[in-house]
Parts: C-alpha cells; structure tokens; sequence
C-alpha cells in the first residue's frame, strides 16, 4: 500500500513525457506561427493542453475508482460532496474543448464570451457556493453565483491572456499551490482534495513542464490556459467547512495570482483609455517587456515568480501576526501595486528593442 501512489505517480509522469513527445516531435498537430507580437521567432507546436488535460481528467477518475479508493484513501480520501467535484472535472473537460476549438477556428469573442458564461454559470449552479467579501457573509445565493460567473469567466480569461511565456503559467500554479496552504490552512487535509487534485495535476503536466521550458517546444494553448484558470479559480470553492459556514472569500482569489491581477487589469485599463480592442493579442504586459531587456525570457520568469512568491511570503508572516483580513489585504495590494510600479519603471529605462 506504501508504494502504491509513488510508483503510480512514476508511470504517470512516464506516460505523460511519452505523449508530449510523440505531439512535439509528429507531423500533425496545432502550429503556432511567429509574428510581430509574439515571444518566439520560430514555428512551435501549441495545444499541449489537450494532452495534460485528458490525461490529468483520466489519471483522477481512476484514482476515484472503488478498487483504487481502497487502496489508496490518503490520497483521494471519502468526500463528503463528490458531485462538485465531477462538476468541477466536466467544467475542466468543456473548456479544454472550447479551448481546442479556438486554437484551431478561432472563435469570435463575442461567441467564446457567451459559451465560457454559460459553462461556468452552469457549474456554479450545481457546486452551490458559499463565499464571502471580506469578511462580510449573508449574500443571497442567486447573486453570488451571478457575480462568480462573471469575476470568474474574467479570471479565465486573464490567466489565458497572460499564457505567453515560456513556464510563466506553470510556475505561477505551482506558487498558487503553496499559497492556498496559507489562505484555507484545511484544504489540503481530509476530507478535502486540493493537495491530490494539483499533485495529479503537476505529474499530469510532466511532459508539458519538460517541452515548455525556454526554449519552449510547445505550448499550452487556449485548451489548457482556459481549463487550468477554471481549475484554479473554483476549485477553492469546493472547499468544505461548516463549521463556519463560510467557504471562501472573494479577496482570496487576489492571493493565488497577484501580480497576474495587477499586470492584466493595468494592461486592461491602459488599452480601454488608449481606445484599443481589449482582445487583440499585444506586447504590452510586464512580462513581455522585460524579455526585450538584458533579462530575457528566464529573467523575467525569475522575476516574476520572486514577485510573487514575495507577496505569499508577506501573507504568511501577517496572519502570524495576527492581523485582520481586511488590513492584509490593503497592505499586500499595495505592497504588489509599488512593486509592478518599480519593476515597470526599471524594465521602461533598460529596454533595448
């Protein structure tokens, strides 16, 4: 029984290398061609989210088998609401497609807009969420799940918008990862499944993790930006405690990507005022501007994981110190506003393109 999910874990990781291989080095696939906003000069393969994906989905729905289940309960222990979790697999399935789909049509946003609304309100609708504002409870349940749909089809939307970085995404997950411990100290205990579900998740992504490393051979594409931002942004909600009655605060979500939240939101507002498409593909965000510096693509990933794994650090010494929720979170949004400020100042006098 000991060895069980190590050596699991090991043919998992085998069998994900396997497959990510095989797309990267075939001739069929999903082929991103550089332009003149783009972070590679040359043809790469994208779309690796419809392989880590189904992997990751299969891989846990066998880990929930009966036979498995009992040979494994530490990892996938008795669930006391096992219907949201498969909501939260099929919400995760559904927009890999959609994801797959744009990559290869390219959707309007207006339809893609509509579909991700839909999809996202329907999971809701079935999880039945209760979350909090900063503290603050007691919110009915028909418009907590309206306002969710919407932040978080946005949250999706900017996780996607921010996938344009060779292990930029990746790295930021794996941070999100440790934050969580910090924000929902339970969730990674039973009866919960967070630390299984991102522990699958990562070895799921072995292959992908190897590829997409700069220089990157392949890409995430939407198919796995699009159910990865689903991935993170409800899978918090599922959280169980009762003895509270609050699940999850709204505030929280800021602690898992800070500085995608404030990179893509800044990027969002410049554009609006400067009267451009706000979906239009563009080199305007921090991260682009710092590769055309002496820093390039593995600089500016060691600077923004360090940003952000600064803020996690800040938020964990201030709940030891026992401040409140809410003067944790003015102090860590502005902490990270003067520091996306002083990076962006230092990476606009240093540009070299």
């Amino acid at each position: 029984m000991v060895p069980f999910f190590p050596i699991s874990f090991l043919i998992l990781g085998i069998l994900s290398l396997i497959l990510h291989t095989f797309y990267v080095y075939s001739r069929f696939g999903v082929k991103d061609v550089p332009n003149e906003r783009s972070l590679h000069d040359t043809v790469t393969k994208k779309s690796g989210g419809m392989f880590f994906i189904p992997v990751f989905l299969l891989s846990t729905l066998l880990y929930l088998l009966p036979p498995l289940q009992s040979i494994g309960s530490d990892l996938f222990p008795i669930r006391n609401e096992p219907w949201n979790l498969y909501l939260l697999l099929v919400g995760i399935l559904i927009f890999s497609i959609l994801g797959f789909v744009d990559d290869l049509y390219h959707l309007t946003p207006k339809l893609r807009l509509v579909l991700e609304l839909g999809i996202v309100f329907f999971c809701l609708w079935g999880i039945q969420p209760n979350v909090s504002f900063l503290g603050f409870g007691s919110i009915p349940s028909f418009v907590q799940i309206l306002f969710l749909t919407i932040f978080l089809v946005f949250g999706i939307n900017l996780v996607n918008f921010m996938d344009g970085m060779d292990w930029y995404l990746v790295t930021t997950f794996a941070i999100c990862f440790v934050s969580l411990s910090f924000i929902l100290p339970d969730f990674y205990t039973k009866p919960n499944l967070g630390y299984s579900l991102y522990a699958v998740l990562f070895v799921s992504m072995f292959g992908f993790i190897f590829y997409n490393f700069p220089k990157a051979k392949l890409f995430m594409g939407d198919s796995g930006s699009l159910a990865l931002g689903f991935f993170g942004l409800v899978l918090p909600l599922l959280y169980q405690n009762k003895s509270n009655g609050i699940h999850w605060d709204v505030t929280d979500y800021f602690y898992l990507f800070p500085f995608f939240w404030i990179d893509g939101v800044t990027i969002l507002i410049k554009r609006f005022f400067q009267k451009k498409h706000l979906f239009q593909a563009h080199r305007e965000h921090l991260y682009q501007k710092l590769t055309e510096t002496k820093l390039g693509k593995i600089g500016s990933l060691v600077v923004f994981s360090l940003l952000n794994v600064m803020l996690v650090c800040f938020h964990f010494l201030l709940k030891e110190f026992g401040f409140g929720k809410i003067v944790i979170f003015l102090i860590l949004f502005l902490v990270s506003i003067l520091s996306y400020a002083i990076v962006w100042l230092s990476a606009t006098r240093k540009n070299l393109a």
